[in-house]
């Protein structure tokens, strides 16, 4: 892959799921293209919105969007599609290097090429970037990135493109060693140029990352005090990169409302109080204010206006907010109380996904469930897990949580909390196979020491513990959720009530099970061929577990009367274009789904809130219509501040209630200002 060329500039546009930087990526791309600055906006997200933000069908293919004046184009990647256009170009040269270096045959190596390559959905977007850049035509390309985690995952690949390099360069190493003492010497030939451009090419990317002339990446986030960590935790990590933040775009901010309002008024207190509070390494950059909308900016006349606003750079802070203390509840319509858990806990239940797009509060939804859950059912061990990069279910309880199970203080003494530490628990995984590589491979030198072993046992060593590199994308997180639900039934836990990343990325790990599977059978039958030799060992044992684990956490998801997934979604065209769309993969894939959550539904007293209640009603109205009938629909009321603590988390898990056909009315203030 040769790496961005350095023709055109880049944007990279990064944030929390939920905050609105797709809604940003496509309004910068729009003032840029109306400009006379050739754009092409691209989304790397595995769920990608890009296409509702501008109102037009997107493809894998660069696609003309409609300006008065001015070149913009748009595209969607296909991460899959991209990385097998990459690939095919190179697979021969990948697979002449396997069957040169190593034990493994043909088969052998197209089943792991087929199955690895780290990162697939970030490297795959690097390689689709790097390829529509070398086209020549345009000028700007704006990326719409994937939620934080996977977004700094993807400005850092360049480093796993050359350890991809020096994997094969291990295997290449072999055929050298050999071609030099049959021949007197080593001539590189074709593979040796590939590995060389391949870490070339990583070297480069790393570079020009890091040039701000050339690149350009904004941060956006809300003005909410957990999107701010966030985005101060962000800034520090691009920082570690040497990646220049160059800006902060605080979105959705309150406007002052022509008369008091409890949710307007109430908003612009915490709003400031967030600002307020943003860390210091985040201040030393710009940080431009954007204004909520009323109605969800839809195509390019409303994305221009919200470009425009970001182009003119006004800080955030700069129209003083209000001062006080305030609280607001939304008054939802009289209604019984809609109580979940028969619908998604009922009595076989073993695990209870919760998910959807970022940003629609999935987490709160959860651990507000997993409450209930568990005061419900005193006789029953249940674990709340996040399994989000970006976890945030300390945030909700307002009480430290870690990697290790721990009951919340003041809460059910039957439920546990956790937020899975994937890389750590993966570093234990990959502690446990290099330990059992090199059992493997010493027993191996013995038995080459006293004859009749035909390998090269140094570096067929170092070449298995490469091959752990080569892993598919995905499988330290699950790792960490084979761990937890095979223990599903122990005395430890009963039910798992699992907080999942955004849709794109939960989608990914539901549908890694079967992926992983085959990399492991690939893994074993590769095993196998020492078998005669040494035996397996403990990594055969290993892998069989890991194998064994997998078949069970498959059979797990599809069995609807101990798995459950319930959809969070927001009652806005956006959130709700994604959920459709959640849904029908979760039924292609054979995932129940009992129920779906539209959560923070509500507003104020003031005209611009009377309008944001009527467009709700809408949405909510046309979720209902778009799903199935077996599948009902809870309202959750926005409330001011956001439910934080055990309290309040019950609290308003008991306001939860299903929609009536009586028109919703704006929110009931009941504000106390001091």
């Amino acid at each position: 892959m040769p790496a961005l060329p350095r023709g055109p500039r880049y944007r990279f546009v990064g944030g929390k799921g939920g905050v609105g930087k797709t809604t940003c990526a496509a309004a910068i791309a729009v003032v840029s293209a109306a400009a006379g600055i050739r754009t092409l906006v691209i989304s790397t997200d595995p769920a990608p919105s890009l296409g509702d933000a501008l109102s037009r069908s997107l493809a894998a293919a660069p696609r003309r969007i409609p300006l008065r004046r001015g070149l913009l184009d748009a595209v969607e990647i296909d991460a899959p599609r991209a990385l097998e256009r990459w690939l095919a170009r190179r697979r021969a040269s990948f697979e002449r290097i396997a069957l040169r270096g190593t034990w493994l045959d043909r088969e052998d190596v197209s089943r792991l090429l087929r199955l690895s390559l780290p990162g697939i959905d970030e490297l795959a977007a690097l390689f689709e970037i790097a390829r529509l850049a070398r086209t020549g035509r345009y000028d700007l390309i704006v990326v719409d990135t994937a939620p934080t985690g996977h977004t700094l995952r993807m400005l850092t690949m360049p480093e796993s493109l050359r350890g991809l390099a020096r994997v094969f360069d291990q295997m290449q190493a072999k055929h050298r060693v050999m071609v030099e003492a049959l021949r007197g010497g080593w001539v590189p030939d074709a593979e040796d140029a590939l590995i060389e451009a391949i870490d070339r090419d990583g070297r480069e990317l790393q570079a020009l990352l890091r040039d701000p002339a050339l690149v350009h990446v904004s941060w956006v986030t809300l003005p909410e005090s957990m999107a701010i960590e966030e985005t101060a935790d962000a800034a520090a990590a691009l920082s570690s990169e040497g990646i220049p933040l160059r800006d902060v775009i605080v979105n959705r901010l309150t406007p002052r409302p022509e008369r008091r309002c409890g949710w307007c008024d109430g908003r612009r207190v915490l709003e400031r109080r967030a600002l307020v509070a943003m860390p210091a390494r985040v201040r030393r950059v710009p940080v431009i204010g954007v204004a909520e909308r009323t109605t969800e900016p839809r195509g390019t006349r409303a994305l221009a206006s919200i470009g425009a606003e970001i182009a003119a750079g006004k800080p955030a802070l700069s129209d003083g907010r209000g001062s006080g203390r305030p609280t607001w509840r939304a008054s939802l319509p009289a209604a019984p109380n809609a109580d979940i858990l028969p619908l998604s806990a009922g009595a076989g239940r073993r695990l209870i996904l919760f998910g959807g797009k970022g940003g629609v509060g999935k987490t709160t939804c959860a651990a507000a469930a997993a409450l209930a859950i568990a005061s419900a059912r005193l006789g029953r061990r249940v674990l709340l897990l996040s399994t989000d990069p970006a976890h945030s279910l300390a945030d909700a309880f307002g009480a430290p949580i870690s990697d290790s199970a721990t009951t919340v203080r003041g809460g059910p003494l039957n439920l546990d909390v956790r937020e899975i530490d994937a890389a750590r628990g993966f570093r234990a995984v990959r502690d446990r196979y290099a330990a059992a590589i090199d059992s493997l491979f010493d027993r191996l030198t013995r038995q080459s020491s006293g004859g009749g072993v035909g390998l090269d046992a140094g570096h067929d060593r170092q070449v298995m513990h490469g091959l752990i590199d080569l892993a598919p994308p995905g499988i330290d997180e699950l790792a960490a959720v084979i761990d937890v639900t095979d223990a599903i039934g122990s005395s430890a836990t009963d039910i798992i009530v699992m907080d999942t990343a955004p849709s794109g990325h939960a989608l990914r790990l539901l549908e890694m099970p079967a992926l992983v599977q085959d990399w492991t059978k690939a893994l074993m039958s590769i095993l196998l061929k020492y078998q005669p030799v040494v035996g397996v060992g403990e990594l055969g044992a290993i892998l069989l577990k890991l194998s064994q684990g997998l078949g069970r956490l498959r059979a797990l998801l599809v069995d609807s009367q101990r798995t459950s997934f319930v959809v969070v979604t927001r009652a806005a065209r956006l959130p709700s274009a994604e959920t459709q769309r959640l849904m029908g993969r979760l039924d292609r894939m054979h995932i129940h789904v009992p129920v779906a959550i539209v959560n923070a539904v509500g507003r104020g007293t003031c005209a611009r809130c009377r309008a944001a209640a009527a467009v709700e009603q809408r949405e909510v109205t046309r979720l209902q219509r778009a799903m199935p009938r077996q599948t009902p629909i809870v309202i959750a009321p926005a409330e001011l501040p956001p439910p934080h603590g055990l309290a309040a988390l019950r609290r308003w898990h008991r306001t939860w209630r299903r929609p009536t056909k009586i028109p919703f009315p704006a929110g009931i203030s009941s504000k106390r200002f001091s």
